[in-house]
């Protein structure tokens, strides 16, 4: 009965890692998903885990069970289940830090070490059938622990324990859901190895990985949401609902300010080169933006030809030099590589003052008038 229970328990896992892949898959369930890198360490994430919970299922199935074909699948199946042991951790690892930092370069601070620790373990699980290091299977074919194998569980709880690295210095601005959905796996996933360990039989750390998958599948999902497919940085959906974040708390913060800008000339692009480099022009803005703003700023791109940056803790003189920089980038682009079409931008920006500004819908329209006022004074200009 309590074997059934466990078969059970895992066979449940496994419905919800399918769930969670088709949910964040190229054709996921609940639309399009971006083809980032953070999004192919999940999948490995779920991959690595699958196997985990494969190989447990089938040692559950087997254990004890007569015959030398059993015999010698127990001894691969064990051997595979130890040589991916150290990958979900591995996968956590790489997902937690890129999807908190956003930097992929730190990634390779983690390659070297990481690579040993995988290496290592796999030649401990390859050595085990015949060593007995991780694990021995008797004539009955019953499954015992190795010789070494608290030392290897050592090393995974520890290694659980330093993924929680990935997460030191991460701003939780716009991500705390995100961020404590993180810290929830190395805690929950310590615990229920350590009893793992201690206590033979008890299956938690797979469960909670599940668990966590799933519910990292749902915050990917809502993030994704908000992100515009054409340019990737986020849309007006997800700046709406952070514009609105930032005037519920502006008494409890410091002050916020935004900038709204337009391509000037942007439909001409459209109509004489076409959509496909109208595209071009919009993804270049989103570059530049990208570039110049800082970690903590929201860069969106508000609909059509317009964007938006929202800064965080910021004053009217910083707004004005981030309107600076804009403009000194974009003459730069402008400058770099050939492109059929000139890169030019009116700005309107201003500080939140709710004693000024009686909602969001208020505040968004002085922007826009500001932005139409440079607009017209730029068309003034050239006449």
């Amino acid at each position: 009965m309590e074997t059934l229970l466990r078969i059970q328990t895992l066979l449940i896992c496994l419905l919800l890692l399918g769930f969670a892949y088709a949910a964040t898959s190229k054709k996921a369930l609940f639309g399009n998903l971006v083809n980032s890198r953070v999004v192919r360490i999940y999948h490995w994430f779920i991959f690595s885990t699958t196997i985990m919970l494969v190989t447990d299922l089938l040692a559950w199935v087997l254990d004890g069970r007569p015959g030398k074909g059993i015999h010698t699948l127990l001894l691969v199946n064990y051997t595979i289940y130890y040589a991916f042991h150290t990958l979900p951790t591995v996968c956590f690892i790489l997902y937690a830090d890129l999807l908190m930092h956003e930097d992929t370069k730190r990634l390779k601070c983690w390659g070297i070490p990481l690579s040993v620790l995988v290496l290592f373990s796999v030649i401990l699980a390859l050595a085990s059938p015949s060593t007995g290091w991780l694990f021995t299977l008797d004539s009955q074919n019953v499954y015992a622990r190795g010789s070494l194998f608290m030392m290897f569980s050592i090393i995974q709880l520890l290694l659980l324990t330093t993924s929680i690295i990935t997460l030191f210095g991460a701003s939780r601005r716009g991500k705390a859901k995100i961020y404590w959905t993180l810290v929830f796996f190395p805690v929950i996933a310590f615990i229920g190895g350590l009893l793992q360990s201690l206590f033979y039989g008890l299956v938690l750390i797979w469960p909670v990985t599940t668990v966590f998958l799933v519910a990292a599948a749902l915050n990917i999902q809502k993030e994704q949401i908000g992100i515009d497919h054409l340019t990737g940085i986020s849309n007006r959906l997800w700046f709406e609902e952070v514009l609105q974040r930032c005037i519920r708390s502006t008494p409890m913060q410091k002050h916020f300010g935004c900038i709204l800008m337009d391509l000037d000339g942007f439909k001409q692009i459209n109509d004489t080169l076409g959509h496909d480099v109208g595209d071009q022009a919009l993804q270049e803005m989103a570059r530049i933006l990208r570039h110049v703003a800082g970690p903590d700023d929201i860069i969106t791109r508000y609909g059509g030809d317009e964007f938006v940056v929202l800064l965080h803790d910021t004053e009217e003189t910083l707004l004005q030099s981030m309107c600076d920089r804009i403009e000194d980038e974009v003459a730069y682009s402008n400058r770099g590589q050939r492109k059929p079409y000139l890169l030019s931008v009116s700005m309107g920006y201003a500080m939140f003052d709710a004693v000024r500004f009686a909602d969001d819908k208020a505040f968004l329209s002085y922007l826009d008038a500001a932005m139409y006022e440079e607009k017209r004074t730029k068309l003034s200009n050239r006449r």
